[in-house]
């Protein structure tokens, strides 16, 4: 059957839109016809090989397009926020670089974040004479419960300041609070970016309940490996987005609601509590530790980078196991603490340590690292050459009877002062015994050990901020199955103007800046400016770039009539920025002393740095007159006259300088 003109007219105008099949239907036709007729009309031709292959590009490249907009979207967005290792914030105009406390928010998306570090600042660009150090780790590197001056790090700063008198020393302390080797890894590049002349590691204990570990509520799975990889990710803001809607909609689900978890960090970041000494979760605990540590050594020993990597230090001695679990295979924590003790009062120190080290080992809730994880640091320091540190040994002998108890430690793991200062010495010597190339250091320049230490200006606020720090931790678990919610912190009553401040800090009512200062400002006010000076200077370790803090200071030992201390600190603040004040001040001080010359300068500054200060601009004179420079004097009155002519006195003052040229320069 031959198709007629008008149903070859109809096929013509509707085969693009409307299949065979339905056509046929249309006209009453067979389909195959009607195929036929299609086929035979408007042959196909093949593609190209180019067009095939401009076609499969086409197609790959639209969801690469689309995934590439959604990237460029969130981070015009600034989705996720800036998670990068450090920032160079706009106060300090860019200058100065520090821990960007909002880094470690990728890895904690099932747990309440929190402000880590303690963030010491460094140069953005490294000087040529410039000695850099990074310190990483966790709670113990970050110098936990003390505050900014009690950190470790700065013990081993001041120590290299005295020692490399023509370097500029900076120790960058990078440690965060239960993180562990996962971390550690991730910040090696941007670590290495900065130029580290050495790096220096203390961490371990976190590894098990650590952001990602194994047994973390952070974790994301058990090989090492494939974690690492997958952390390369966070840098893209669309794997955020796609982790944070998995975890918004396993929440919606489950009804869990992060925020309202109760405990401490430590609580929430346990998921699997208990881990049995030689279980599959411990060795899968270890893995993970070696590997990770691999890792980053390699790439630093890669990059020539010194490392000093040090053993790790727990309470042995007045710290109870847990949770005791026996097995076939291991009895009970507790049964071989009580042991421990029993040998230790029976004066037998060398059986009590191996007790009490087997005790700490068959903790299953392992916030103490075991003691096979210094065995692997120390087999890990000797295959990549780095330098390790005998921490615990350096501990250990000092030590009451060898046994590491409340003699160096708060609570479980935490260093006390003692400790934190012991910690920082042992890493300085270390480094000085490894003679790294270039580094040329005068140790006849060392001062006294007790220096250091009172250096560090720990004062009775901080001393009360780490006891309040350490009750909240210790009415908690694992120091209690549950919190008494009649104890502390609610039952608490401060007593006197430090203790309130610190109890204020740890409830985060306040900065710890806030609370020095004011903690400051009340001795100021009852004359007790020596003690009003030790907070300044606690407050100055943590940021020796403020130039208001060293005024501060400076203007306190103008109080306590200690002139030196005076100036030493007001020339630090002049040397960061100057300002009137403290041109002013450095003005009067040299003309005391008779240097007018010099008195003259600083006070002409303080008039260029306000020209309100016009009692600056007329000491100015004064102080040129002394000097017997009357042109200098009297181009000084001109200036005043045309700014302030009715400024008191300055008429009979001009009047004297005439008489004293007329005279031949002789001032009365």
């Amino acid at each position: 059957m031959s198709l007629n003109t008008k149903q070859k007219q109809y096929i013509d105008k509707h085969h693009r839109r409307q299949n065979a099949s339905r056509i046929a239907r249309t006209l009453n036709l067979p389909e195959d016809e009607v195929k036929e007729y299609i086929a035979r009309t408007y042959p196909r031709r093949p593609l190209s090989r180019n067009a095939k292959v401009l076609f499969s590009i086409i197609t790959l490249s639209i969801p690469i397009l689309f995934f590439l907009v959604l990237e460029l979207s969130l981070r015009m967005a600034d989705y996720g926020g800036d998670l990068d290792l450090f920032v160079f914030p706009e106060q300090y105009d860019g200058k100065y670089g520090m821990l960007n406390h909002h880094y470690h928010d990728k890895f904690f998306f099932q747990t309440t974040t929190f402000e880590a570090g303690r963030g010491n600042v460094f140069l953005k660009e490294k000087p040529g004479n410039g000695f850099r150090v990074f310190v990483l780790g966790a709670s113990t590197a970050e110098s936990f419960p003390y505050g900014h001056n009690g950190v470790f790090s700065l013990i081993v700063r001041d120590m290299l300041d005295d020692v490399l008198p023509e370097r500029h020393v900076e120790v960058v302390n990078i440690g965060i609070t239960a993180t562990n080797t996962y971390t550690l890894y991730d910040q090696v590049g941007e670590v290495l970016k900065y130029e580290p002349d050495a790096v220096m590691i203390y961490s371990g204990q976190n590894e098990f309940y650590g952001a990602l570990g194994i047994a973390s509520s952070e974790n994301m799975g058990g090989y090492p490996g494939l974690v690492r990889f997958s952390m390369n990710l966070y840098r893209f803001r669309t794997f955020l987005l796609l982790r944070d809607a998995i975890g918004w909609v396993s929440d919606q689900l489950t009804g869990f609601d992060k925020r309202e978890v109760p405990g401490t960090l430590m609580q929430r970041m346990a998921q699997q509590h208990a881990i049995p000494l030689d279980s599959k979760m411990y060795e899968a605990g270890k893995r993970q530790y070696e590997s990770n540590l691999n890792a980053i050594l390699q790439i630093y020993r890669k990059n020539d980078v010194p490392v000093f990597i040090s053993s790790l230090v727990s309470n042995l001695k007045d710290q109870p196991p847990f949770y005791s679990i026996e097995t076939d295979d291991h009895p009970a924590a507790s049964e071989i603490y009580e042991r421990a003790l029993a040998e230790y009062e029976a004066g037998r120190y060398d059986e009590a340590v191996a007790s009490f080290r087997y005790a700490r080992d068959l903790d299953a809730i392992r916030f103490r690292a075991p003691s096979s994880f210094n065995e692997i640091i120390r087999e890990k320091a000797r295959k990549h050459d780095a330098y390790y540190i005998p921490m615990k040994e350096r501990m250990t002998s000092q030590a009451e009877n060898g046994v590491i108890g409340s003699d160096f430690m708060l609570e479980h793991l935490h260093p006390n002062s003692d400790g934190y200062f012991l910690m920082g010495k042992t890493f300085f010597e270390q480094l000085m015994e490894a003679d790294l190339p270039g580094l040329h250091a005068d140790m006849s320049r060392l001062r006294e050990p007790d220096y250091y230490r009172e250096a560090m200006h720990l004062t009775e606020l901080d001393h009360r901020m780490v006891w309040h720090r350490i009750q909240g931790l210790m009415n908690s678990w694992p120091f209690v199955d549950e919190s008494d919610p009649q104890g502390y912190p609610a039952n608490y009553s401060p007593d006197g103007i430090a203790d309130r401040l610190a109890f204020d800090y740890v409830r985060e009512y306040i900065r710890w800046e806030e609370a020095k200062t004011r903690m400051a400002q009340w001795y100021n006010n009852n004359n007790r400016y020596e003690e009003a000076i030790m907070e300044v200077m606690g407050a100055i370790r943590a940021v020796p770039h403020e130039e208001e803090a060293w005024r501060f200071a400076g203007h306190l030992a103008m109080q306590a009539e200690k002139t030196g201390e005076a100036v030493d600190f007001l020339m630090q603040a002049y040397h960061i920025k100057p300002t009137n004040h403290t041109c002013r001040t450095m003005g009067m001080i040299e003309f005391d002393r008779e240097n007018f010359e010099r008195a003259a300068d600083y006070l002409k500054e303080a008039y260029q740095l306000d020209p309100r200060d016009h009692q600056s601009l007329f000491n100015a004179s004064v102080a040129h007159a002394s000097n017997e420079q009357y042109e200098q004097a009297w181009a000084i009155t001109e200036e005043l006259t045309r700014t302030n002519p009715d400024y008191p006195g300055l008429q009979g003052w001009r009047a004297h300088l005439q008489q004293a040229v007329s005279r031949g320069g002789s001032m009365e």
